[in-house]
């Protein structure tokens, strides 16, 4: 497993941990997925996730090690979320995989995004991925921010991709190579 404590000394404020979730997680993660959906910029999901979807998928999660949903919190309460998703499981692609983060509203612009980030990267290169893939709505601007800011590139833009209500939005593509794995394959 895989754990994560930074940010700040412990003396002076308190530690964020990433570890695994667990089924004891899924009212917590759930709430911070169904604030994505309410800002209506985080995710292409136009509603509300159930306490009941959420357990079912933590449970999937939890019989597929290569596909890990992280949590962050401080002093036990959820803060943000990291899975590494399916991308692509054809044949020559299935060594790719979708990063999907949340952070919950109250700790946003406080780095951990950031440290979710840096644990999907690093758990992605550990299970053997070579390439990490995301897709955000174009004007999720601290989600590009993050981005670049931990590698990864844009590939370009879906126009008028993602349908919110009646609207079409853009999507960016964006992707983060595995340095170990560029570097074997050279």
């Amino acid at each position: 497993m895989l754990e994560l404590t930074a940010m700040t000394a412990p003396e002076t404020h308190p530690q964020l941990t990433i570890r695994l979730a667990r089924e004891a997680d899924a009212a917590a993660v759930r709430e911070i997925f169904n604030e994505g959906v309410e800002d209506n910029l985080a995710t292409f999901d136009a509603m509300p996730r159930s306490l009941e979807g959420q357990k079912r998928l933590i449970a999937a999660i939890e019989h597929d090690p290569r596909y890990p949903l992280f949590v962050a919190e401080v002093r036990g309460w959820a803060c943000g979320t990291v899975a590494i998703e399916p991308h692509d499981e054809r044949r020559g692609l299935d060594d790719m995989g979708e990063v999907v983060i949340f952070v919950r509203r109250s700790f946003r612009s406080y780095g951990v995004g950031r440290q979710l980030m840096r644990v999907a990267q690093a758990e992605a290169a550990r299970l053997g991925y070579r390439k990490l893939l995301g897709r955000m709505l174009a004007d999720n601007h601290d989600g590009l921010r993050l981005c670049q800011a931990s590698g990864w590139r844009v590939v370009g833009t879906h126009e008028r991709h993602a349908r919110h209500g009646d609207r079409l939005r853009d999507v960016v593509v964006v992707e983060y190579t595995i340095p170990s794995v560029a570097k074997a394959e050279s």
